[in-house]
């Protein structure tokens, strides 16, 4: 380590007189440092540097005229450096115990890291629309918005079946049973609101797959439209993170307002399952409308919205598949840091 483990003032407050804080007033800057103090005191390092960043973002946009919580702000950007270096070190052992030592990294997987860790910046993209994944951007991958599903042999087999899978979907729609929320909050990290769209039903999912497993009671009512996914898709598997299989549900009127996705080295698939007139859906500077029962893949690391403009719902099914253009050894490499990421505390 760079510098010595950082430590939390004796008269910080404690995590629940945090939380209560931060439930009154979630840009108080004291409280999210407390959380974060407390979060890394558990060892609960993901959700301490999550805590410390929200301070420090706070503080730039409301710069306090406090000197103490200056001070304190100070203070949470040296623990987030010194919370950096520990993951840093915690990610290339790992590595290197899988067998991924830096001279048995692919370049582009090398590449990614360097950038992750901040030895090396991004080329400039000069496009409108860039790829801006928020959790890993990985390089050398084709800029593109819709792919060319021509080209995925998978497309047209899961195609045909669309008619039953569809007669399951309206089967589902017809109760609205089990949707929820696509975006949940979650105690565990700072709180945003996400243009009005936190635990709002407008847009809301049905999960078959989560967080790395099959989601039975769920599948029990839609067993065709999984079977076909599993049986036919070559779904990209990252452990929690990938894939997703969902049926995705937009209301009348609803709205997802611009916003990218986690990575760019997958691609995103629809299977657009009941699509009423007025709904479209952008990806960069292309919008298109849907039609059900086929398939379209996008980049989600490019900007991207949707919308529903009808008087009825609008049900897409949704998964995940690798970017062609990767090899087996990118994955596995890709696949191992996130196991590694997503056991880190």
């Amino acid at each position: 380590m760079a510098s010595n483990a950082p430590q939390t003032p004796s008269d910080f407050p404690s995590e629940a007189e945090a939380e209560s804080r931060l439930t009154a007033d979630r840009f108080d800057i004291i409280a999210l440092i407390a959380k974060a103090d407390r979060r890394r005191e558990n060892t609960d390092n993901r959700a301490a540097s999550a805590y410390y960043n929200a301070a420090i973002r706070t503080a730039a946009a409301r710069p306090p005229a406090d000197p103490d919580v200056v001070a304190q702000v100070a203070r949470a950007d040296a623990a987030t450096r010194w919370l950096a270096d520990h993951f840093r070190c915690h990610l290339l052992d790992a590595l290197t115990d899988r067998g991924f030592t830096r001279d048995h990294q692919h370049p582009r997987f090398r590449e990614s890291l360097d950038m992750m860790f901040g030895d090396m910046q991004r080329p400039d993209e000069y496009r409108q629309f860039p790829q801006k994944p928020m959790a890993h951007y990985y390089p050398g991958m084709t800029h593109i918005e819709f792919a060319d599903t021509r080209a995925l042999d998978w497309v047209t087999r899961l195609e045909t079946r669309f008619p039953e899978m569809q007669r399951e979907a309206l089967a589902i729609l017809a109760s609205h049973d089990g949707f929820q929320p696509y975006i949940k909050a979650a105690s565990s990290r700072p709180q945003q609101d996400h243009h009005g769209l936190l635990e709002n039903a407008d847009w809301s999912t049905l999960h078959l797959w989560q967080n790395g497993a099959a989601v039975d009671e769920h599948i029990r009512r839609c067993p065709i439209i999984y079977q076909t996914i599993i049986d036919y898709v070559p779904l990209c598997h990252i452990g929690p993170r990938a894939p997703s299989i969902m049926l995705s549900l937009l209301k009348p009127g609803a709205k997802i307002p611009p916003h990218t996705g986690m990575l760019n080295s997958r691609l995103i698939c629809h299977l657009p399952l009941i699509v009423p007139p007025d709904c479209g859906f952008r990806v960069g500077t292309t919008t298109i409308k849907w039609e059900e029962g086929k398939v379209i893949a996008f980049d989600d690391s490019v900007e991207h919205e949707a919308w529903n403009n009808s008087a009825f719902d609008r049900l897409v099914l949704i998964f995940d598949i690798w970017r062609p253009e990767l090899t087996q050894t990118e994955r596995d490499q890709i696949t191992a840091m996130f196991n590694v990421v997503d056991n880190y505390r």
